[in-house]
């Protein structure tokens, strides 16, 4: 019979474990730690500028700030020792509509990559989003509706602390730039 322990890094608000159908089992002293998860740094923001060379402040389209997550975890025992660990990531964006921003909108990319202990990435996974400012309001705070989800399948006496989940907004070479050099 499978054993199950719940570790909650960041506890997930509207997600509710009642509604996840998520039940534990009475179990006796700490549960097994989640692994770390971590904005990238460099990739925590994102300043969007309109074509062309100009790089003032009236030439902004959008900027975006990826502010946090909210997390879970979960492991599930069998009785040779190994587990399956399921992920719940959701991420959380402020996006700013700048001066140069005609459309209303706000179209980029965020990521979330899954690293081994070495730092060697097992699974990149990239999400385009498209927001849409109301005209009195320039600023969005935005959150994954859904969580990311992802399931590890890990040996005897492995735990999370074996995996590390990166997360960060998608740039371009200049953007990336742009932003090491303005921080």
């Amino acid at each position: 019979m499978a054993k199950r322990f719940f570790s909650r890094t960041v506890q997930l608000g509207l997600l509710g474990l009642t509604a996840l159908g998520l039940v534990a089992c009475a179990e006796e002293g700490p549960p097994p730690p989640c692994p770390e998860i971590r904005i990238l740094g460099g990739a925590e923001k994102l300043t969007r500028f309109r074509p062309g060379q100009g790089r003032d402040i009236i030439d902004v389209v959008h900027e975006e700030s990826m502010t946090g997550f909210k997390s879970y975890c979960e492991y599930e025992f069998e009785d040779d020792g190994s587990s399956e660990l399921t992920v719940l990531i959701v991420p959380q964006v402020i996006s700013e509509r700048g001066p140069a921003n005609t459309s209303g909108k706000a179209d980029f990319e965020y990521f979330i990559a899954l690293t081994d202990s070495a730092k060697n990435v097992i699974k990149r996974d990239t999400f385009g989003l498209n927001l849409t400012y109301s005209p009195s309001v320039p600023r969005l705070s935005w959150q994954r509706p859904e969580p990311y989800e992802i399931t590890l399948a890990l040996k005897p006496e492995e735990t999370g602390r074996k995996y590390r989940f990166y997360l960060g907004l998608k740039l371009s070479r200049d953007e990336l730039e742009y932003q090491l050099k303005n921080r």
